[in-house]
């Protein structure tokens, strides 16, 4: 049965770095160009909320009579300090006065007559983030192409998000929440073979960007979603349980220490660019494949998977019947834990 063969890390690598775009965005570079880490390849305005103000309550009128009260109309371009609404009162006796506390526009007034006023948007310019070649322009994203390592885990949630590589404890450590402090704001923290939720959790209070361990509870996976984005970023390099990173993996990040990188939960993987070389517009040949042999390591991936990397022990010669009625080869797989299981060989990636 001829499988993907997976590497986990790519020295001195090609690879694509998708930038997706925040908020409504104008792309200011087009393909074929090249670009600097610092280069801006898109001007984006992001919306910052808005706001209630309780015209009916501070000029103590009643909510039907809001309208004929206030000094601009809804669609208004309004500013802080601006006076937006006045009760005149009787010979000068009970007259009010309300400014606008931010700048922003007016967008309704509700029933209980507050105004709605829409912050104006925060204008945000997108870098590229690493020296390469624009190779994708597209509707929510641009993708450059650039040279550096890439490590890629068994498993991850999260979205792409970017800081310096912070390596917080051995390979064989857990990552407790001691481990987390100050110094890791912002931060990509890297180590270990076990993450629990309340480290989760302190991380997230701290603003960490993201984690990368050998192995996370999987039950605490579960509950942050698969699929899903809880505000930081967790890339898992071996599987569930406590399972400590792997060598090869580890001395990676240890040679990436204070670098800047991009961690990306859903593609399990990390970027860290080198601003080296001189770029292609190539397809990439990451990916190759191979016969399945007894003793290879692999990894099984399948949604309710609690183990993913394991050693095959035996390859069936034929296909046999699975449940659903189709045919398939079958492997037997010992998991790090000592479990064995039949799975299809199209389900697995042979480590390299």
């Amino acid at each position: 049965m001829i499988c993907p063969v997976w590497r986990r890390v790519y020295y001195d690598s090609q690879f694509d770095l998708v930038r997706p775009y925040i908020g409504h965005c104008t792309p200011s570079v087009k393909e074929g160009d090249k670009v600097d880490a610092e280069s801006v390849v898109a001007h984006c305005e992001v919306s910052a909320g808005q706001r209630l103000v309780k015209v009916a309550h501070i000029l103590g009128i009643s909510r039907r009579s809001v309208k004929k009260h206030l000094l601009r109309s809804i669609g208004d371009r309004i500013y802080q300090g601006e006076i937006i609404a006045r009760k005149k009162g009787v010979l000068g006796v009970g007259k009010r006065e309300l400014r606008s506390p931010v700048d922003g526009v007016i967008t309704d007034i509700d029933q209980n007559g507050d105004i709605i006023v829409k912050f104006l948007p925060m204008p945000i310019r997108l870098v590229a983030g690493a020296s390469g070649l624009v190779t994708n322009v597209r509707e929510d994203s641009i993708t450059v192409r650039t040279f550096g390592t890439e490590i890629r885990g068994a498993s991850g949630l999260g979205k792409t998000r970017e800081g310096v590589v912070k390596v917080i404890g051995k390979a064989n450590e857990f990552i407790i929440p001691q481990k987390i402090d100050a110094s890791c704001q912002g931060k990509i923290v890297v180590g270990g073979s076990y993450l629990d939720r309340a480290t989760i959790e302190k991380a997230l209070t701290i603003g960490v960007k993201g984690i990368v361990v050998g192995g996370i509870d999987y039950r605490d996976f579960l509950s942050l979603g698969v699929n899903s984005d809880v505000g930081i970023t967790i890339v898992v390099t071996e599987g569930f349980g406590n399972v400590a990173m792997g060598k090869d993996i580890y001395e990676a990040f240890l040679k990436l220490n204070d670098k800047f990188a991009f961690a990306n939960g859903l593609e399990r993987s990390v970027l860290v660019p080198e601003n080296k070389k001189i770029v292609d517009n190539k397809p990439l040949q990451h990916e190759l494949w191979r016969e399945l042999k007894i003793g290879d390591v692999v990894r099984y991936f399948r949604a309710d998977a609690e183990e993913l990397v394991g050693v095959v022990e035996e390859v069936s010669e034929n296909e046999i019947e699975l449940e659903s009625g189709l045919p398939a080869v079958l492997a037997t797989i010992k998991f790090l834990s000592g479990a064995r299981v039949k799975a299809p060989a199209a389900n697995l990636e042979i480590i390299s």
